[in-house]
């Protein structure tokens, strides 16, 4: 815990009602609305207290200000001599100082999206403002100090006194015009209350809607075109890879926890950090992904069955420590999935900067070292998910999912531990169709949650690769998640509901522009002492309920930002709609950090079992519960790396293409795709790219369905010649035309 002294430089004592005049954007600290003790910006708060039992904190939704959502009751009785309040730590945990806001620039390395009319450069913070209101019990009022402080220390305080009436009124605590103060690495906002404030009182007063005041122009992206509000959306995502990143430069698993990397978020950040670059969205983006890349190759690796390792045989463990970037605690395993989605940043890297030798060597050695024949399970066999020094192999991919299928094509081209096409044939493969009886059917993953269709778009361009060389049930792989995600609209447009919590399987949050049921945080009782509850939320149909008609979808009312933005490539229209959609959605966007995780307009949540995991039913479904201890929409504000990543590159390839430009030359990728699909341009795998493929394509670009016409070619034959030629194309083209 920080420091908590007597202050440095007293400002002064005032009551303040404000009416405000033209200002810029506001950033949202708190409005104590989803009942958790992380902020909106993903800092932690909480009560502090010399004597104990003399605070107690409290969610409010009576006093409520706008008589929707929580404020939050305070109650203290401060004994002579002490005295105590709440902290709030800006950025992140309060015991990491690396973590902090500069006020002068709020920003930092972020720069500004050339072409657009949003501007982040040299931004400062004007005031701390906040609502309160006292409980009107008709005692006395309640003396307030208000500090703003470093790492170390109290910067600036003032005092304000809350009459204990019933009116809600806004103070503002104004920064402007003092001198001799550094402002770069602003921690805490505290409000503390003495004995020599408050002597012998016994008090109840309300808070409610933490704000800093900037100097940010406003904007509303809602009048802007698509591209200006797209660049902005990503522009933001982009910043979470400047920001939350530890010491060594890895990027941390989400804003609100300080200590923890995910290796999988250091692929997206390598990705972003390319980006940028490319974007010119920060200055040193070479330096960092070179820093990035050294780090890594430098890491211990090794079998031991401690914490002194980073991961073993070139793959990476899930979760680092962060600082020592060794592996978080001996619960986490070494990962196929998040090791892949490492070693794709680490190849698009390579690419992206071919002239720095020391990014190249440590791309190779880095890509080279991953022994992925052996984590099979049997020569030939399906790759095991996962591996522990203290339980050995893990779980095995089985099934269909993009994370597999990113797997098998850096597996198959490794220069020096190569699998077989045998083991991209072992998974599983059945078909299924949502509603049953809808003409398109697909290859469903188990849960059918969207990154298991869109993961793969983010990182290969696949709309010219076909059918796959699979003998018994060849998938075009591209059309196969492009109908996963219409069947997804559908799934989310059948189960939207006007009434909230009555048990039906559907939910006020869906409709027709709210979709996005994939991996998510989602809201948990304020007693559980967690967080959120974090699970792969899924559409119909799923392998799941291929092998058992009883179970049904796991989806709860729940819905994340990048479910849609990742989408954007297979469905650009309806995705963006979604995006627009979430715009609207009170309390998701910030201006800092962008859209938070997710959100619900008819918030549930699901049980959960002693080890951590979703307590199901006999069918496999959730358990579900309404969240009867909100009163309002429900958001979620954190912001995770492998959220973000994958909103990243949704956003800029559908804009410009610009990993796949990245990706698309790369020799292991090419050759892991050719292995899998044959020759680049050969969607019918007839073993010629020519007019019938270019006839294929153009169908599925004015949205018919591909599959039928390979089944039947002569629906593709518009010139009635008996056979498919480019005058086909030509007519087709002129058809879409009118």
């Amino acid at each position: 815990m920080i420091r908590f002294r007597l202050l440095s430089l007293v400002i002064c004592l005032l009551t303040v009602t404000v009416t405000w005049g033209q200002g810029g954007i506001v950033q949202v600290l708190d409005d104590y609305d989803d009942q958790d003790y992380f902020t909106n910006l993903s800092g932690a708060w909480n009560k502090w207290e010399h004597v104990p039992d003399t605070f107690t904190l409290a969610f409010d939704h009576a006093h409520a200000r706008g008589c929707a959502g929580a404020c939050l009751q305070v109650d203290y009785a401060v004994p002579t001599g002490n005295y105590g309040g709440i902290w709030i730590s800006l950025l992140g945990r309060d015991d990491f100082p690396n973590y902090t806001l500069n006020f002068t620039d709020l920003y930092g390395p972020l720069k500004n999206s050339t072409g657009h009319p949003c501007a982040v450069e040299n931004v400062h913070v004007l005031a701390v403002r906040f609502w309160a209101r006292g409980a009107d019990l008709g005692t006395y009022n309640h003396v307030v100090r208000v500090e703003v402080k470093d790492v170390t220390d109290a910067l600036v305080s003032t005092t304000f006194t809350i009459p204990d009436g019933s009116d809600w009124t806004e103070y503002e605590f104004s920064l402007s015009g003092l001198s001799g103060i550094d402002w770069t690495q602003v921690k805490q906002v505290v409000f503390v209350l003495s004995d020599t404030d408050n002597a012998g009182r016994t008090g109840r007063f309300f808070l409610d809607d933490l704000t800093l005041a900037t100097d940010e122009p406003l904007y509303d992206p809602a009048v802007w075109n698509d591209d200006a509000f797209l660049d902005l959306v990503a522009h933001r995502a982009f910043g979470y890879f400047l920001r939350f990143t530890d010491d060594s430069s890895l990027a941390l698993d989400r804003a609100a926890f300080s200590d923890l990397v995910s290796i999988g978020a250091v692929g997206y950040q390598l990705a972003a950090f390319c980006i940028g670059h490319r974007r010119g969205w920060a200055d040193g983006m070479e330096t960092r992904v070179q820093g990035v890349l050294s780090r890594l190759a430098a890491l211990p690796m090794g079998p031991e069955p401690d914490l002194t390792r980073a991961g073993y045989k070139g793959f990476f463990y899930h979760f680092l420590e962060a600082g020592t970037d060794l592996r978080k605690n001996s619960q986490v395993e070494l990962s196929l999935y998040d090791t892949a989605l490492l070693m794709y940043g680490v190849l698009a890297a390579k690419e992206c900067f071919p002239d720095n030798p020391v990014i190249q060597a440590n791309a190779n050695a880095l890509y080279s070292a991953v022994e992925w024949d052996w984590m099979r399970s049997a020569p030939g066999g399906p790759f095991h998910l996962a591996w522990t020094p203290e339980g050995g192999f893990l779980g095995l991919a089985d099934g269909y999912t993009d994370e597999a299928l990113l797997a098998d094509v850096l597996a198959l081209s490794s220069p020096t531990h190569p699998v077989t096409m045998e083991t991209y044939l072992a998974r599983s493969r059945e078909r299924g169709a949502y509603p049953e009886d809808h003409p398109e059917t697909l290859v469903p993953s188990w849960t059918g949650s969207l990154f298991t269709y869109t993961f793969a778009a983010g990182w290969l361009y696949l709309q010219n690769r076909g059918f796959d060389r699979h003998p018994a049930d060849p998938l075009w792989v591209w059309d196969n998640n492009r109908r996963a995600v219409a069947a997804h609209r559908r799934f989310s447009a059948d189960h939207a509901d006007d009434i909230s919590a009555d048990g039906d399987d559907c939910y006020t949050t869906y409709g027709p522009d709210a979709w996005g049921l994939t991996a998510c945080d989602n809201p948990v009782p304020p007693d559980s002492g967690r967080l959120s509850q974090y699970s792969a939320f899924g559409a119909l149909p799923t392998a799941q309920r291929l092998l058992d008609p009883d179970a049904q979808a796991p989806h709860l009312g729940t819905l994340a930002v990048y479910g849609a933005g990742s989408s954007l490539p297979l469905a650009p229209t309806a995705a963006v709609s979604v995006l627009r959609h979430a715009w609207e959605v009170p309390g998701l966007w910030s201006p800092l950090f962008g859209f938070g995780d997710a959100w619900s307009a008819d918030p549930h949540w699901f049980e959960m079992n002693l080890d951590g995991s979703p307590a199901l039913d006999p069918d496999g479904n959730l358990v579900v519960h309404p969240a009867d201890w909100l009163a309002a929409p429900w958001v979620g504000h954190g912001v995770l790396g492998v959220d973000e990543g994958p909103l990243l590159l949704g956003i800029e390839n559908f804009r410009a293409g610009t990993l796949w430009a990245l990706t698309r030359p790369s020799t292991p990728l090419t050759t892991g795709l050719d292995a899998i699909f044959g020759p680049v341009g050969d969607l019918d795998r007839d073993g010629i790219a020519g007019a019938a493929d270019a006839l294929l394509l153009a169908h599925y670009l004015i949205g018919n369905s591909p599959a039928d016409l390979t089944d039947d070619p002569s629906k593709g034959d518009l010139d009635a010649d008996g056979q498919l030629t480019a005058s086909d194309l030509v007519r087709l083209l002129r058809l879409a035309g009118e």
